[in-house]
């Protein structure tokens, strides 16, 4: 999980927005923009768009916002960090939006991950709000384990987001290792500059799950001279 820099709204949900504050229902606003050729698409009525799904995904580097696995315009949720059951007014609000995996969706509860295994559930902390990314104070352990100094939201990890199922700790892993290896390779690798460049080639890339070995990297480069 890392720290997600919202930008502007899209103007389709400013659009949205507009017509509703005129007193006018959120399925008649629908109504009219399809007559006027502006095609909304749904699903089990949640509101979907590709212009709502492109800057989410260009915000956070095609990751999910909670395990950072790896998603696209054809495989990804639009996670609406308060749910939109609960929270209706803010269900156009592109602030309390978040691109989200698949989550193993359909698949046991015990299985489910992110926005899937998340639900109606309520989270503390919001990875697009500095503030509370600062609060959450983030883990990695060297088996891939997430965890937090914060010990409200290290049990939201496992009970509302189910972050440390096995198959993430086992990518997480991957990706510790794959540090500890190039830490390994060359005689130079345990000078400051060396570790500091790799630090950035990981936050560059933005390869799955980049943030266990930044975590692992820059852990130790605090202990270094």
């Amino acid at each position: 999980m890392i720290y997600i820099h919202k930008k502007n709204s899209p103007a389709i949900l400013i659009e949205l927005k507009k017509e509703i504050s005129k007193g006018k229902s959120f399925e008649s606003v629908i109504e009219e923009l399809k007559l006027q050729n502006k095609s909304i698409d749904f699903y089990d009525g949640i509101f979907d768009k590709g212009q709502i799904r492109a800057p989410l995904l260009e915000e956070q580097t095609g990751l999910c916002a909670y395990c950072m696995a790896a998603i696209s315009d054809g495989n990804m949720k639009i996670e609406h960090f308060k749910s939109q059951s609960l929270y209706p007014q803010y269900q156009l609000d592109y602030s309390n939006m978040l691109g989200c995996c698949k989550g193993n969706e359909g698949k046991p509860n015990k299985l489910q991950t992110c926005d899937t295994h998340k639900a109606n559930m309520d989270l503390s902390l919001n990875p697009s709000v500095k503030t509370d990314y600062e609060k959450m104070n983030l883990v990695y352990l060297e088996d891939g384990t997430i965890s937090s100094l914060n010990p409200s939201f290290r049990n939201e990890l496992d009970t509302v987001l189910n972050l440390n199922a096995s198959f993430l700790k086992a990518k997480r892993k991957e990706m510790i290792d794959s540090a500890k290896h190039q830490l390994n390779y060359k005689d130079n690798s345990r000078s400051r500059t060396f570790v500091e460049k790799l630090i950035q080639k990981y936050k560059s890339q933005h390869k799955a799950f980049y943030g266990a070995a930044v975590y692992y990297l820059e852990k130790k480069l605090r202990t270094m001279k």
